[in-house]
């Protein structure tokens, strides 16, 4: 795996790399299944795994995650103990990663060892941090991009149009549009403001613009990537961590729907 810095091109459609993004929480239900979990979505050439971090109290996330992330913590799955255990799994065993987590665990650790540490293991192309707003990560997002790692920007539907240009300008690896509002888990109905604010975003940048939140369902992914660039499937696998087969599953049901949906 190599580390992309900064200039994550948006694809061509029916090109590699394929445009899903599974969130995977690290250490459900043991950290052998996650690198087990890893290494599938490595070998089907995906554009990248969302690895959550669990946290103690993570506010963006519904009772499917929190569920997942609870049994986790009983893990050695700290920020600093996943960067050393990613450090031990050979690289062609991973896809890209970006890690997704709370700001407090990057505060504790500190940002720029955080940074170095990542930078050094080679296995980190970005951070996904839902509760760093824009404004408040002027002051980290130098230090990320001074090593290599990218900062995924966050969209919302409430967000005004100017703010989301500046979010979208300073985004690296992927922009983020959160499709509804609230927590993850609960159900995303398209509508055609979805399909325009993602068109309008895709015309702002060169790199890929994803959409996450309440992707239920193959069809539902194949229907957004007649519009998107990638689809970011969290609640709905993670609901079958704890059962290899179960999770092999239902990743290939969104993979063959991400391969539907982008022809």
């Amino acid at each position: 795996m190599t580390v992309k810095n900064n200039v994550a091109p948006r694809w061509k459609r029916g090109a590699s790399p394929s445009p899903l993004i599974p969130y995977i929480v690290a250490g459900d239900p043991d950290l052998a299944t996650t690198a087990t979990y890893l290494d599938m979505a490595a070998k089907k050439g995906i554009f990248a795994v969302e690895l959550g971090i669990p946290f103690s109290d993570p506010t963006a996330d519904g009772p499917v995650i929190q569920a997942a992330s609870q049994r986790a913590l009983r893990h050695e799955t700290s920020l600093e103990s996943i960067l050393g255990w990613l450090s031990g799994i050979p690289r062609n065993k991973l896809p890209d990663l970006y890690l997704m987590t709370y700001f407090n665990l990057f505060h504790h650790m500190g940002v720029e060892r955080f940074c170095r540490e990542a930078q050094r293991s080679g296995r980190i192309a970005g951070v996904v941090i839902p509760d760093l707003s824009y404004e408040d990560g002027a002051l980290y997002r130098p230090v990320f991009r001074r090593y290599g790692i990218n900062v995924v920007g966050f969209v919302s539907p409430t967000t005004p149009p100017e703010r989301a240009r500046r979010i979208v300008r300073d985004s690296r690896g992927f922009v983020y549009y959160v499709g509804l509002m609230g927590t993850t888990g609960s159900a995303l109905t398209l509508s055609d403001e979805t399909r325009q604010v993602v068109s309008t975003l895709r015309q702002w940048t060169r790199i890929p613009v994803c959409v996450g939140f309440g992707i239920s369902s193959g069809e539902m992914a194949e229907e957004i990537l007649e519009f998107a660039d990638g689809v970011i499937v969290g609640s709905r696998l993670v609901l079958d961590e704890r059962d290899p087969d179960r999770w092999r599953k239902t990743f290939e049901e969104f993979l063959n729907a991400a391969g539907k949906g982008r022809k």
